[in-house]
Order: structure tokens, then sequence, then C-alpha cells
């Protein structure tokens, strides 16, 4: 057997082994009983410890040494296609990685979260920031010792921030984040002297198996079939992408909410878009995984705001929703239910917040998590930190903690580093946006008579297909022609509400 192919056997091994661990992690948030805990922190910690020994083995290492240095990146053998030698690239990124983290601090790491997500649960449902003290205690503590273990030149949150955006740094996002928090909070204040949009015939008792109903037509025209996903109920919605053939997405329905359901619904899809998008015969190589979790996120923020957030989507789904909900939506018109869907109010909430103060949540959980890594803020203080923020950033003021720091689920998780992506997923939708209108002058007519195809086809062409191959900065510069700005992004939110709210009057 050829080495590169002994590669790919190895890599798909470890692939389905993850597959498996991540549906432990979806059965947990979905049906597991609330005693099987006992049991599931072993379980997870077991296989996280298999994955690890196999990205790490001597078999790996000594197949993949035989193809690419890995000290050098110098390439051995000269018969390789330039694919196959972008995705050595990629392993040897991921093994010399992988390599700097002791199997047992992987398993360590993954009974302390699995155990920190389930208390988590209780302490959100309790607003009890004090009975999950002590188990975030821990999570930090780990996080900053994986910062150590991995290494890093600048900051401590560089290393773990390079776990979800490879070669990002945190000078950058403070560069551009510096750039981004300005003009949002400008926005929000221009806002805030107008008169505020009707929007409460959204928060109207809606049946949550009519909410699913929708959520799964939604889902069809977006591209899934039953055959291949499955969409649940869960306390924080997520998107699992098992394998090229089962995508599991889920959403927290509130019965006074369903415009929450629809959000999810459009955000998880564009996860799961992505992930099929992904070319199955590259399965279990770097070929078939998602680029970044910021380009992974724009997917969802794409599709949940930029297209689910735009009257051309509405024109079709609107009259469905008046249909599945009459009393509820039978008087009201599509203009009154565009403003409202888009009207503009800060929120505790991040998931439920507008598409300006989205960012700002975002930014507030980044500085949070720097000084928390680089040990200039306790985690006793996070409360106080995050509240205060909140009142300079979005003028709100939250009165339990389940409405502030308690509400999502990712430090729990040990996802320090992750929230960052959220930011830069909303400035790269926003520029392959402007670049997708170019490309496809036609497609809010097509929306209008509900064929989302040339959406999802433009995306998969342009981003999914190619998986890792290119970085980041490359994708994005091969697509829109630069290297990622903030601007595509202010300038749709100042062009949609200047027109909105009528700003320049």
């Amino acid at each position: 057997m050829h080495p590169y192919q002994k590669l790919i056997k190895l890599s798909k091994q470890i692939a389905h082994l993850s597959s498996i661990t991540y549906l432990l992690e979806w059965d947990q948030e979905i049906y597991m009983p609330a005693e099987g805990i006992a049991y599931r922190p072993e379980q997870i910690a077991l296989l996280s410890g298999l994955v690890h020994q196999k990205k790490t083995s001597k078999a790996f290492a000594k197949s993949l040494n035989s193809l690419i240095d890995l000290d050098t990146k110098e390439i051995k053998d000269p018969h390789l296609t330039l694919l196959q030698i972008i995705a050595l690239k990629r392993w040897r990124r991921d093994y010399l990685l992988a390599a700097k983290i002791p199997s047992s601090f992987v398993k360590k790491f993954a009974t302390v979260t699995s155990n920190a997500a389930h208390v988590w649960q209780m302490a959100k449902k309790h607003n009890d920031f004090k009975l999950f003290l002590p188990h975030l205690q821990k999570v930090i503590s780990l996080c900053r010792k994986k910062a150590d273990i991995i290494g890093y030149q600048e900051h401590p949150y560089d290393a773990l921030l390079d776990t979800y955006e490879p070669d990002a740094k945190t000078s950058d996002l403070i560069n551009i984040f510096n750039q981004l928090k300005p003009p949002l909070k400008q926005l929000l204040k221009e806002i805030s002297i107008k008169s505020p949009v009707e929007n409460h015939f959204l928060y109207q008792l809606c049946p949550k198996h009519i909410q699913l109903e929708f959520a799964h037509l939604i889902l069809e025209k977006m591209g899934f079939s039953l055959s291949s996903s499955r969409l649940d109920y869960s306390v924080h919605p997520f998107c699992t992408g098992l394998q090229p053939k089962d995508t599991r997405m889920t959403v927290a329905v509130n019965p006074e909410n369903i415009l929450g359901t629809i959000s999810a619904t459009l955000h998880e899809g564009g996860h799961g878009l992505y992930h099929i998008g992904l070319i199955a015969e590259h399965y279990g190589t770097p070929l078939a995984e998602s680029l970044s979790l910021g380009i992974d996120e724009s997917q969802s923020r794409f599709w949940e705001t930029l297209i689910g957030q735009n009257r051309h989507f509405w024109q079709y789904f609107f009259p469905i929703l008046q249909q599945n909900l009459p009393k509820q939506f039978g008087l009201i018109t599509l203009d009154q239910f565009y403003r409202a869907i888009n009207s503009i109010k800060p929120h505790f909430i991040r998931i439920e917040a507008d598409e300006i103060s989205y960012n700002l949540h975002i930014l507030l959980r980044f500085e949070i998590e720097k000084q928390l890594i680089e040990g200039s803020l306790s985690v006793k203080d996070i409360p106080e930190a995050w509240n205060t923020r909140m009142r300079d950033y979005l003028g709100l003021d939250p009165k339990i903690d389940s409405q502030g720091c308690l509400q999502d689920i990712h430090w729990s998780l040990g996802m320090i580093g992750y929230f960052p992506t959220y930011a830069l997923g909303n400035l790269y939708a926003a520029q392959f946006f402007s670049q997708f209108k170019k490309d496809q002058p036609n497609w809010g007519t097509q929306a209008e008579q509900g064929n989302l195809s040339p959406i999802r086809t433009w995306l998969q062409t342009h981003i999914h297909k190619f998986g890792r191959q290119y970085t980041q900065e490359e994708l994005c510069q091969k697509i829109t022609g630069s290297i990622l700005s903030e601007k595509p992004f202010i300038d749709y939110l100042q062009k949609k509400y200047s027109t909105l709210y009528q700003l320049d009057s």
C-alpha cells in the first residue's frame, strides 16, 4: 500500500472515532437520561484519548514523515498531486499540534468539560453562577495549561485561538475589532432615538410542533433530506456533521418566540450545508474538513441574517407562515413582518441579538476570555466584568446570570478562543455576500419563488468543496479579490438600517 493511501486509512479511522465521540456528545444533549451523566464523561474521555493516540501514533507519524519532512515541510515523493501535497501540509500541521498535548491531558480535559457541561445546564436553569464556578475554574485552569503546552510567541490566547482559527493572532483581532466597535455603537445610538418598530406580534404563542414543521420546510428548501439529516430540540442549538451522509442539527424552541427557532434553523442549516458540501470522496482527510471556524460561521450567518432577514426570502415564506399560523400572522403585512424581524433593540441573549448588536456580544466575550487566559481577570469576577461591558456596549444590565454569563455552553466545553470566530464569520459572510450578489444578480427573484438552490450552489462551488485547500486569507482573496475587512459588513449594515430607520432624515 502506498504511504499516502495508508495515511488516508489511518486518518479515516480517526474520523470515525471522532464521529462516535460527537454522537455521544449529541446524545448527551438530546436523549440521554439525567443519571447517564455518571458514565458519559468516562466514555467520552476514553474515546477522546483513543482519537488523540491515533493522531499521534508512531504509525501515523511514520506514514506522514515518509511523504513530508516533519521538520522542514519538504515533500519526499515527487509523484504526488498538488491536492495531495496540500493535504500533507495540513496533516503535518495537525500532527505537530496534537503531538504536543499528552493523552493524559486530553482525557482529563474531556472528563472535566463533560462534567462542567452538565453542571452548566443546571446552573443556567437555576441562575446560579456559584454552582458553576468551581467547574469553570477547572476548565480555565486547563485552558491556560493547554496554551502553555501548545506554545505561543505573543499572547497565550494565540495558542487557543489557533486551534479554531489557524494562524489568527490576538493582536490582529484587537485591531479589526477596534475598527468594528465604534461604528456599531454609533449605529445603535442613532437608531435608539428613532421610534421603535412594532414587533410584539413576533412573540405570540406558536405551538412547538408547528414551529418544527416550518423549520423542516426551511431545511428542505435549503437542500436537506430527512434520509441524511435530523433536527431535534436541545438547550443550546448546535450542528454536528458526523459524516457526509449524517448531519445532526438542533434548535431550542421557545413557544413564544418563533423567530428564534427560524433563526437557529437557518444558522445550524448553514453549518450543515457546509458539512455536506465538502467532497465526500476526501472524507477523513483535511480536504473534506471545514477551513476554519470563522469560515464555518460565515456560512451559518450568511443563511441566518443575509438570507433569512432578507425581504426576498420572506416574499416566499411569509405567506406559508400566515397559512400555518393565521391567528398570529394572518392580519400582519409582509412590510410589517420584514421591519419587525429587522428591528434593532439590544438584547441580553446573544443568539437572539439583532445584526448590529450581535458582534458587540462577541467582543464582550473575547475581551473577557483574553483576560481570563492572561490572568488579569479572576473566574469569580466574570459576572461583574460581564455586566459592566453589557452596560457599556449595549446599555443593558443583566439581573440574573442566565441573562448574562451563563447563557452560552461554550466555556463549559473548554471552547476558549471560539467566540471570536463568530464575529469573523459575520465579516466573512458580508464580504462573500457582496460578491455573491454580483455573481448572481437574479438570486432574489428566484428566492421569492422558493428556489434557494442558487445560493447553496454558489456557496458549495466557491467555499464548501475546497475544504482546507486554501488558507482563510487565500480563500477570501480568491472569492472577493481582497483580504478580510470590516468595511463590507459596516457598509451593509449602514445601507440597510439607514433605509429601515430613515437615519438620514
